[in-house]
């Protein structure tokens, strides 16, 4: 089933990112399924101290009961503006993440409170220059579907396609474990392992093998 907060595509008010991700590509993957544990955030969840979760007003920045910060990885915010604003994947791209985490109540708080900086750009230069246009969203307002529980991430996928109706070809997905991408590029998932978190480079290594899968 389709999150409760489905945003508007067309309605993203972040610029669109001048950076080196942003280039053209002849196929789309109509879903793009992330995991989060040390691949969009970490630490990972089992790592933290646990609930309540806070937000800082003035820094937004997400902490656990003892203070622990949950960070993205640099390259979520370049990567989910892109999936926001460029034109080739608005309207046509949905989001999703699969996780297998042990603590689905924690993931999905900091899913509500973390703040993705929408029309972010991969250089600092750039990033100066373009702050006026960066919107803050959460995370949960830019994921379409969601698999948190601590199962097979084939579950997850099984899950994801029911609930979205999109085939397993038409995906393509992200994950540090590369247990995880072995698994579930069987389905005929295209996958790209990233075991350092996700990166610009994972983005255009995971875009560039769906183009491959699509000429097969």
């Amino acid at each position: 089933m389709k999150l409760k907060a489905k945003r508007t595509k067309n309605k993203t008010t972040g610029s669109t990112p001048s950076h080196t991700i942003s280039r053209q590509w002849d196929h789309i993957p109509r879903l793009v399924v992330f995991d989060l544990d040390f691949t969009l955030w970490y630490p990972e969840m089992y790592e933290l101290w646990g609930a309540p979760f806070k937000k800082n007003s003035t820094t937004g920045a997400v902490t656990d009961c003892k203070g622990e910060q949950v960070h993205f990885f640099d390259a979520v915010h370049t990567v989910l503006s892109v999936l926001e604003t460029d034109p080739q994947f608005c309207g046509t791209t949905e989001v999703a993440v699969a996780s297998r985490t042990t603590e689905p109540k924690w993931a999905k708080t900091c899913m509500r409170l973390m703040d993705v900086d929408i029309g972010a750009t991969s250089t600092e230069e750039e990033s100066e220059e373009n702050e006026e246009d960066v919107a803050k969203t959460s995370l949960q307002r830019i994921v379409d579907y969601e698999a948190i529980y601590p199962r097979n991430k084939r579950v997850h996928f099984e899950q994801l396609k029911k609930d979205s109706g999109i085939p397993y070809e038409d995906m393509l997905f992200f994950d540090n474990e590369y247990g995880n991408v072995h698994d579930i590029e069987k389905l005929g998932v295209t996958c790209a392992y990233c075991p350092q978190g996700l990166t610009e480079g994972s983005w255009i290594q995971g875009m560039e093998a769906f183009q491959e899968a699509k000429k097969k």
